[in-house]
């Protein structure tokens, strides 16, 4: 316990700045979305909006956009520093050198996230939204999101050696997932609707799924360093996923 303790200690040193930029941008996006939110409407549809409040209205929006798109950029970042730090791909890891194992290591990286990234981004939601709302927003689907994500930015990050290959990983997992997607909307035509793909979202079976293997893949990297096998892992999930995504539309077909 002590050596996983030793462990954070050294990680939130190595990341501390980064953390406090994270943490700045964390609640600024959520603040834009909290406006967002409050100025769309319950609807969030901007033909209700007022004609002179739509350029506000669009613009906030827009920026609530950039905001997230930058905060999981940096999110990503943290990961990454993280994790190729202690990298687990390969032989000449530093701490492979040390009396550190595998499984301790994995309990440091993941108590860290959980920590720092998943439990500070679920007050932020709650304080920003009280604030602008007056009532909390959070919910178990927001948690869930919360902890998916640092899974599956984890998961990329033991499965490569550096950001730049972090970030090509994820863009080709991310490509395969949509073009799936699509391919099974296509499919299920007439069966899908605007509330069908509203649902991708709120079901919470696919993205459990998507936790479970992320976890699989990141415990065998810790504990046997098989990059090979870890991807696969990886990958098997993403038409599992698919599947789980999908079977409403074509239960609705039939």
């Amino acid at each position: 316990m002590n050596l996983i303790f030793h462990i954070l200690r050294k990680d939130f040193h190595h990341v501390r700045l980064i953390l406090c930029v994270w943490y700045l941008l964390l609640t600024l996006a959520a603040a834009l979305q909290a406006k967002s939110d409050l100025l769309l409407g319950e609807d969030a549809e901007l033909s209700k909006v007022p004609v002179q409040d739509k350029e506000v209205v669009m613009a906030v929006f827009f920026l609530a956009v950039l905001a997230a798109v930058l905060e999981l950029s940096l999110r990503a970042t943290v990961v990454s520093k993280l994790i190729h730090d202690d990298s687990v791909v390969g032989s000449t890891a530093f701490w492979l050198s040390r009396p550190v194992s595998g499984s301790k290591l994995l309990a440091s990286k993941a108590l860290f996230l959980a920590l720092t990234l998943v439990l500070p981004a679920m007050l932020v939601r709650l304080l920003v939204f009280s604030q602008f709302v007056g009532a909390n927003s959070t919910s178990r689907h927001d948690l869930l999101a919360e902890v998916v994500s640092a899974a599956v930015l984890m998961t990329l990050a033991v499965l490569t050696p550096s950001l730049a290959r972090m970030a090509f990983l994820g863009g080709i997992m991310a490509g395969v997932t949509c073009s799936g997607l699509l391919f099974l909307s296509w499919l299920a035509i007439p069966a899908v609707d605007g509330q069908e793909l509203g649902r991708l979202f709120t079901d919470e079976l696919p993205w459990l799924l998507v936790l479970a293997v992320c976890g699989v893949a990141i415990c065998n990297q810790y504990l046997t360093r098989r990059t090979a096998r870890s991807t696969i892992m990886a990958f098997t999930g993403i038409p599992l996923f698919l599947l789980l995504m999908s079977r409403h539309w074509f239960q609705g077909a039939i």
